[in-house]
């Protein structure tokens, strides 16, 4: 009977440790990706009608490029990818899903070239370290989504546009994926902004 009882401490104390060292880790790894998401953020959201046909504006800004340079300089590759979801609000129903696009960029770093090869829908754009910040905000300022005909948005109705951001790595061997299926890839996690305009 004692040893039973010692046994069970045993195995108390030992799921007690593991239960605190996953909780720190897990600690840790929100409070880097919440400076991440600090350090590249999307600005300058808004609609307008372009040539008939509502187009969602912003840009990606980087606010601090240390943490971006040094996985670059490790030789990654990523995607940038925003997606904007178009919505009419209805009070006291479920919002009205009107239309969807994405903005998909590539971005790879080149260490030994001393630079990072970017590649979207305008083709591909080389940038070198010594100038990624200014650069990279230049490459994703005044970026535009197309979300259909403006037909689509009538007046004196309420509206609201989504857009989610995240960066992820994409170059992560499949023999080190699947083992860690329950780590994310994801340099800066989807961070929502939302944008509610009246017509």
């Amino acid at each position: 009977m004692p040893r039973f009882f010692s046994v069970n401490v045993v195995f108390l104390r030992f799921y007690r440790i593991l239960f605190v060292s996953f909780s720190f880790i897990l600690f840790c790894i929100l409070l880097a990706y919440s400076a991440h998401a600090e350090l590249i953020a999307v600005t300058d959201l808004g609609v307008d009608n372009s040539k008939g046909a509502v187009s969602v504006g912003f840009s990606i800004v980087v606010h601090d490029e240390a943490p971006l340079l040094e996985i670059l300089q490790d030789g990654g590759d990523y995607e940038v990818r925003c997606t904007g979801k178009l919505y009419h609000r209805r009070a006291g129903f479920w919002d009205e899903f009107l239309s969807e696009a994405s903005y998909v960029c590539l971005m790879t770093g080149k260490p030994i070239a001393r630079e990072c090869l970017l590649q979207d829908h305008r083709g591909s754009h080389t940038v070198d370290f010594s100038t990624l910040r200014k650069d990279l905000n230049q490459f994703w300022s005044h970026l535009s989504l197309p979300m259909g005909s403006w037909e689509q948005i009538q007046r004196n109705r309420a509206y609201k546009v989504v857009l989610s951001f995240k960066i992820t790595r994409t170059n992560i061997s499949q023999w080190i994926r699947k083992p860690l299926f329950f780590v994310s890839w994801d340099f800066v996690p989807e961070v929502a902004y939302e944008l509610n305009f009246d017509f």
